[in-house]
């Protein structure tokens, strides 16, 4: 456990970090999002902004996604941030082993089982083989093995590639080596939102006496795109338990959405299908790499059961919106009592 001192220079040095990164157009904007909750002048709110970057290590993202501009100093106490799960990462997970969750396709060679999905590297194989691949499939998603936040991901019809060698040569120079079966998502799943494969992310850690721990359950939905991403114009809620969904959906842009917007299904108290599936599953995925045992999974849920689509070990973190649920408490007590720290 670190010290105090330790702490106070952690803090310090983050903070550093973040005014030599200044982007003023884009702290203006979230403070700008922040002042419209209280009546507070946009430079108040961006001197709150920095302090609790200091004291709570909180980004300006972080500020403006949870609404700290409301809570009481007791309640943003209670806030898991993306830097502090940062460091979580750092010090928990195997630096050696990071590849694994960084290149798709190496996860997909050790997950293959749990994946649900043909697919195949295009820089291993050659054209034949791409070709009999398009013909198996109507439609597949390319992928760059390192692209992160639903960057360098593509779909693509394949009655529309005439020449698989041309198609092979092109995913190579573009770095879309990775090829996938698209997948087809539970029936409930697709009435909530049929354009993208609205995906669940589980945080999961595995302690030290082998226990398996859900720090957060998030349903991802997407919204006009084919991507569920928050930062790609996406939305999420918090689970609970059972896999229902606690309160309505928000984006990055802070809109809230108790039903959604194209289809109209009801976003509050949606069960998420085969749930108690879903935490198994999860639970033998944070076995399969021990020495990386703080994880954030993104799990599709298809017809016949859920799969996973990719781990992250720096998961990005999610929390309640007090203005959208209510909830004016994070999530930093449950990552404390199960990380012991």
């Amino acid at each position: 456990m670190s010290s105090p001192v330790n702490r106070l220079f952690r803090r310090a040095r983050f903070f550093v970090r973040r005014v030599v990164s200044f982007d003023f157009q884009r702290v203006s904007q979230f403070a700008a999002q922040s002042a419209k909750l209280t009546r507070a002048p946009r430079w108040w709110v961006m001197l709150d902004m920095a302090w609790c970057a200091v004291r709570y290590e909180t980004t300006f993202e972080n500020y403006s996604e949870w609404d700290f501009r409301i809570l009481k100093a007791r309640e943003r106490k209670t806030y898991m941030t993306d830097p502090r799960s940062f460091h979580l990462s750092r010090r928990l997970n195997d630096d050696t082993q990071r590849g694994i969750f960084d290149d798709k396709l190496q996860f997909a060679r050790r997950f293959g089982d749990e994946l649900g999905r043909d697919w195949l590297d295009v820089a291993e194989v050659d054209a034949a083989a791409v070709g009999e691949f398009l013909r198996r499939h109507d439609r597949v998603i390319t992928k760059n093995p390192r692209g992160v936040g639903g960057n360098g991901i593509t779909v693509r019809d394949t009655a529309g590639i005439a020449d698989p060698a041309a198609f092979r040569a092109g995913l190579i120079a573009s770095g879309e080596t990775l090829i996938e079966e698209l997948l087809v998502q539970h029936p409930e799943m697709a009435r909530l939102y049929p354009g993208s494969v609205n995906s669940l992310r589980v945080v999961t850690y595995l302690d030290p006496d082998g226990e398996v721990h859900v720090l957060a359950a998030v349903l991802k939905i997407g919204n006009g795109g084919v991507i569920d991403n928050f930062s790609s114009g996406g939305m999420y809620t918090m689970l609970d338990e059972h896999g229902r969904a606690l309160h309505p959906a928000a984006d990055e842009e802070a809109h809230a959405y108790a039903t959604h917007p194209i289809t109209g299904v009801e976003i509050t108290g949606f069960q998420v299908p085969l749930y108690d599936e879903v935490l198994a599953l999860v639970d033998r995925l944070a076995r399969r790499v021990p020495a990386l045992p703080y994880i954030g999974w993104d799990i599709a849920i298809t017809p016949e059961r859920p799969v996973v689509i990719e781990g992250n070990h720096n998961t990005g973190v999610f929390q309640s919106k007090p203005t959208v649920s209510g909830i004016r408490q994070g999530l930093l007590p449950r990552y404390r009592a199960a990380m012991r720290f």
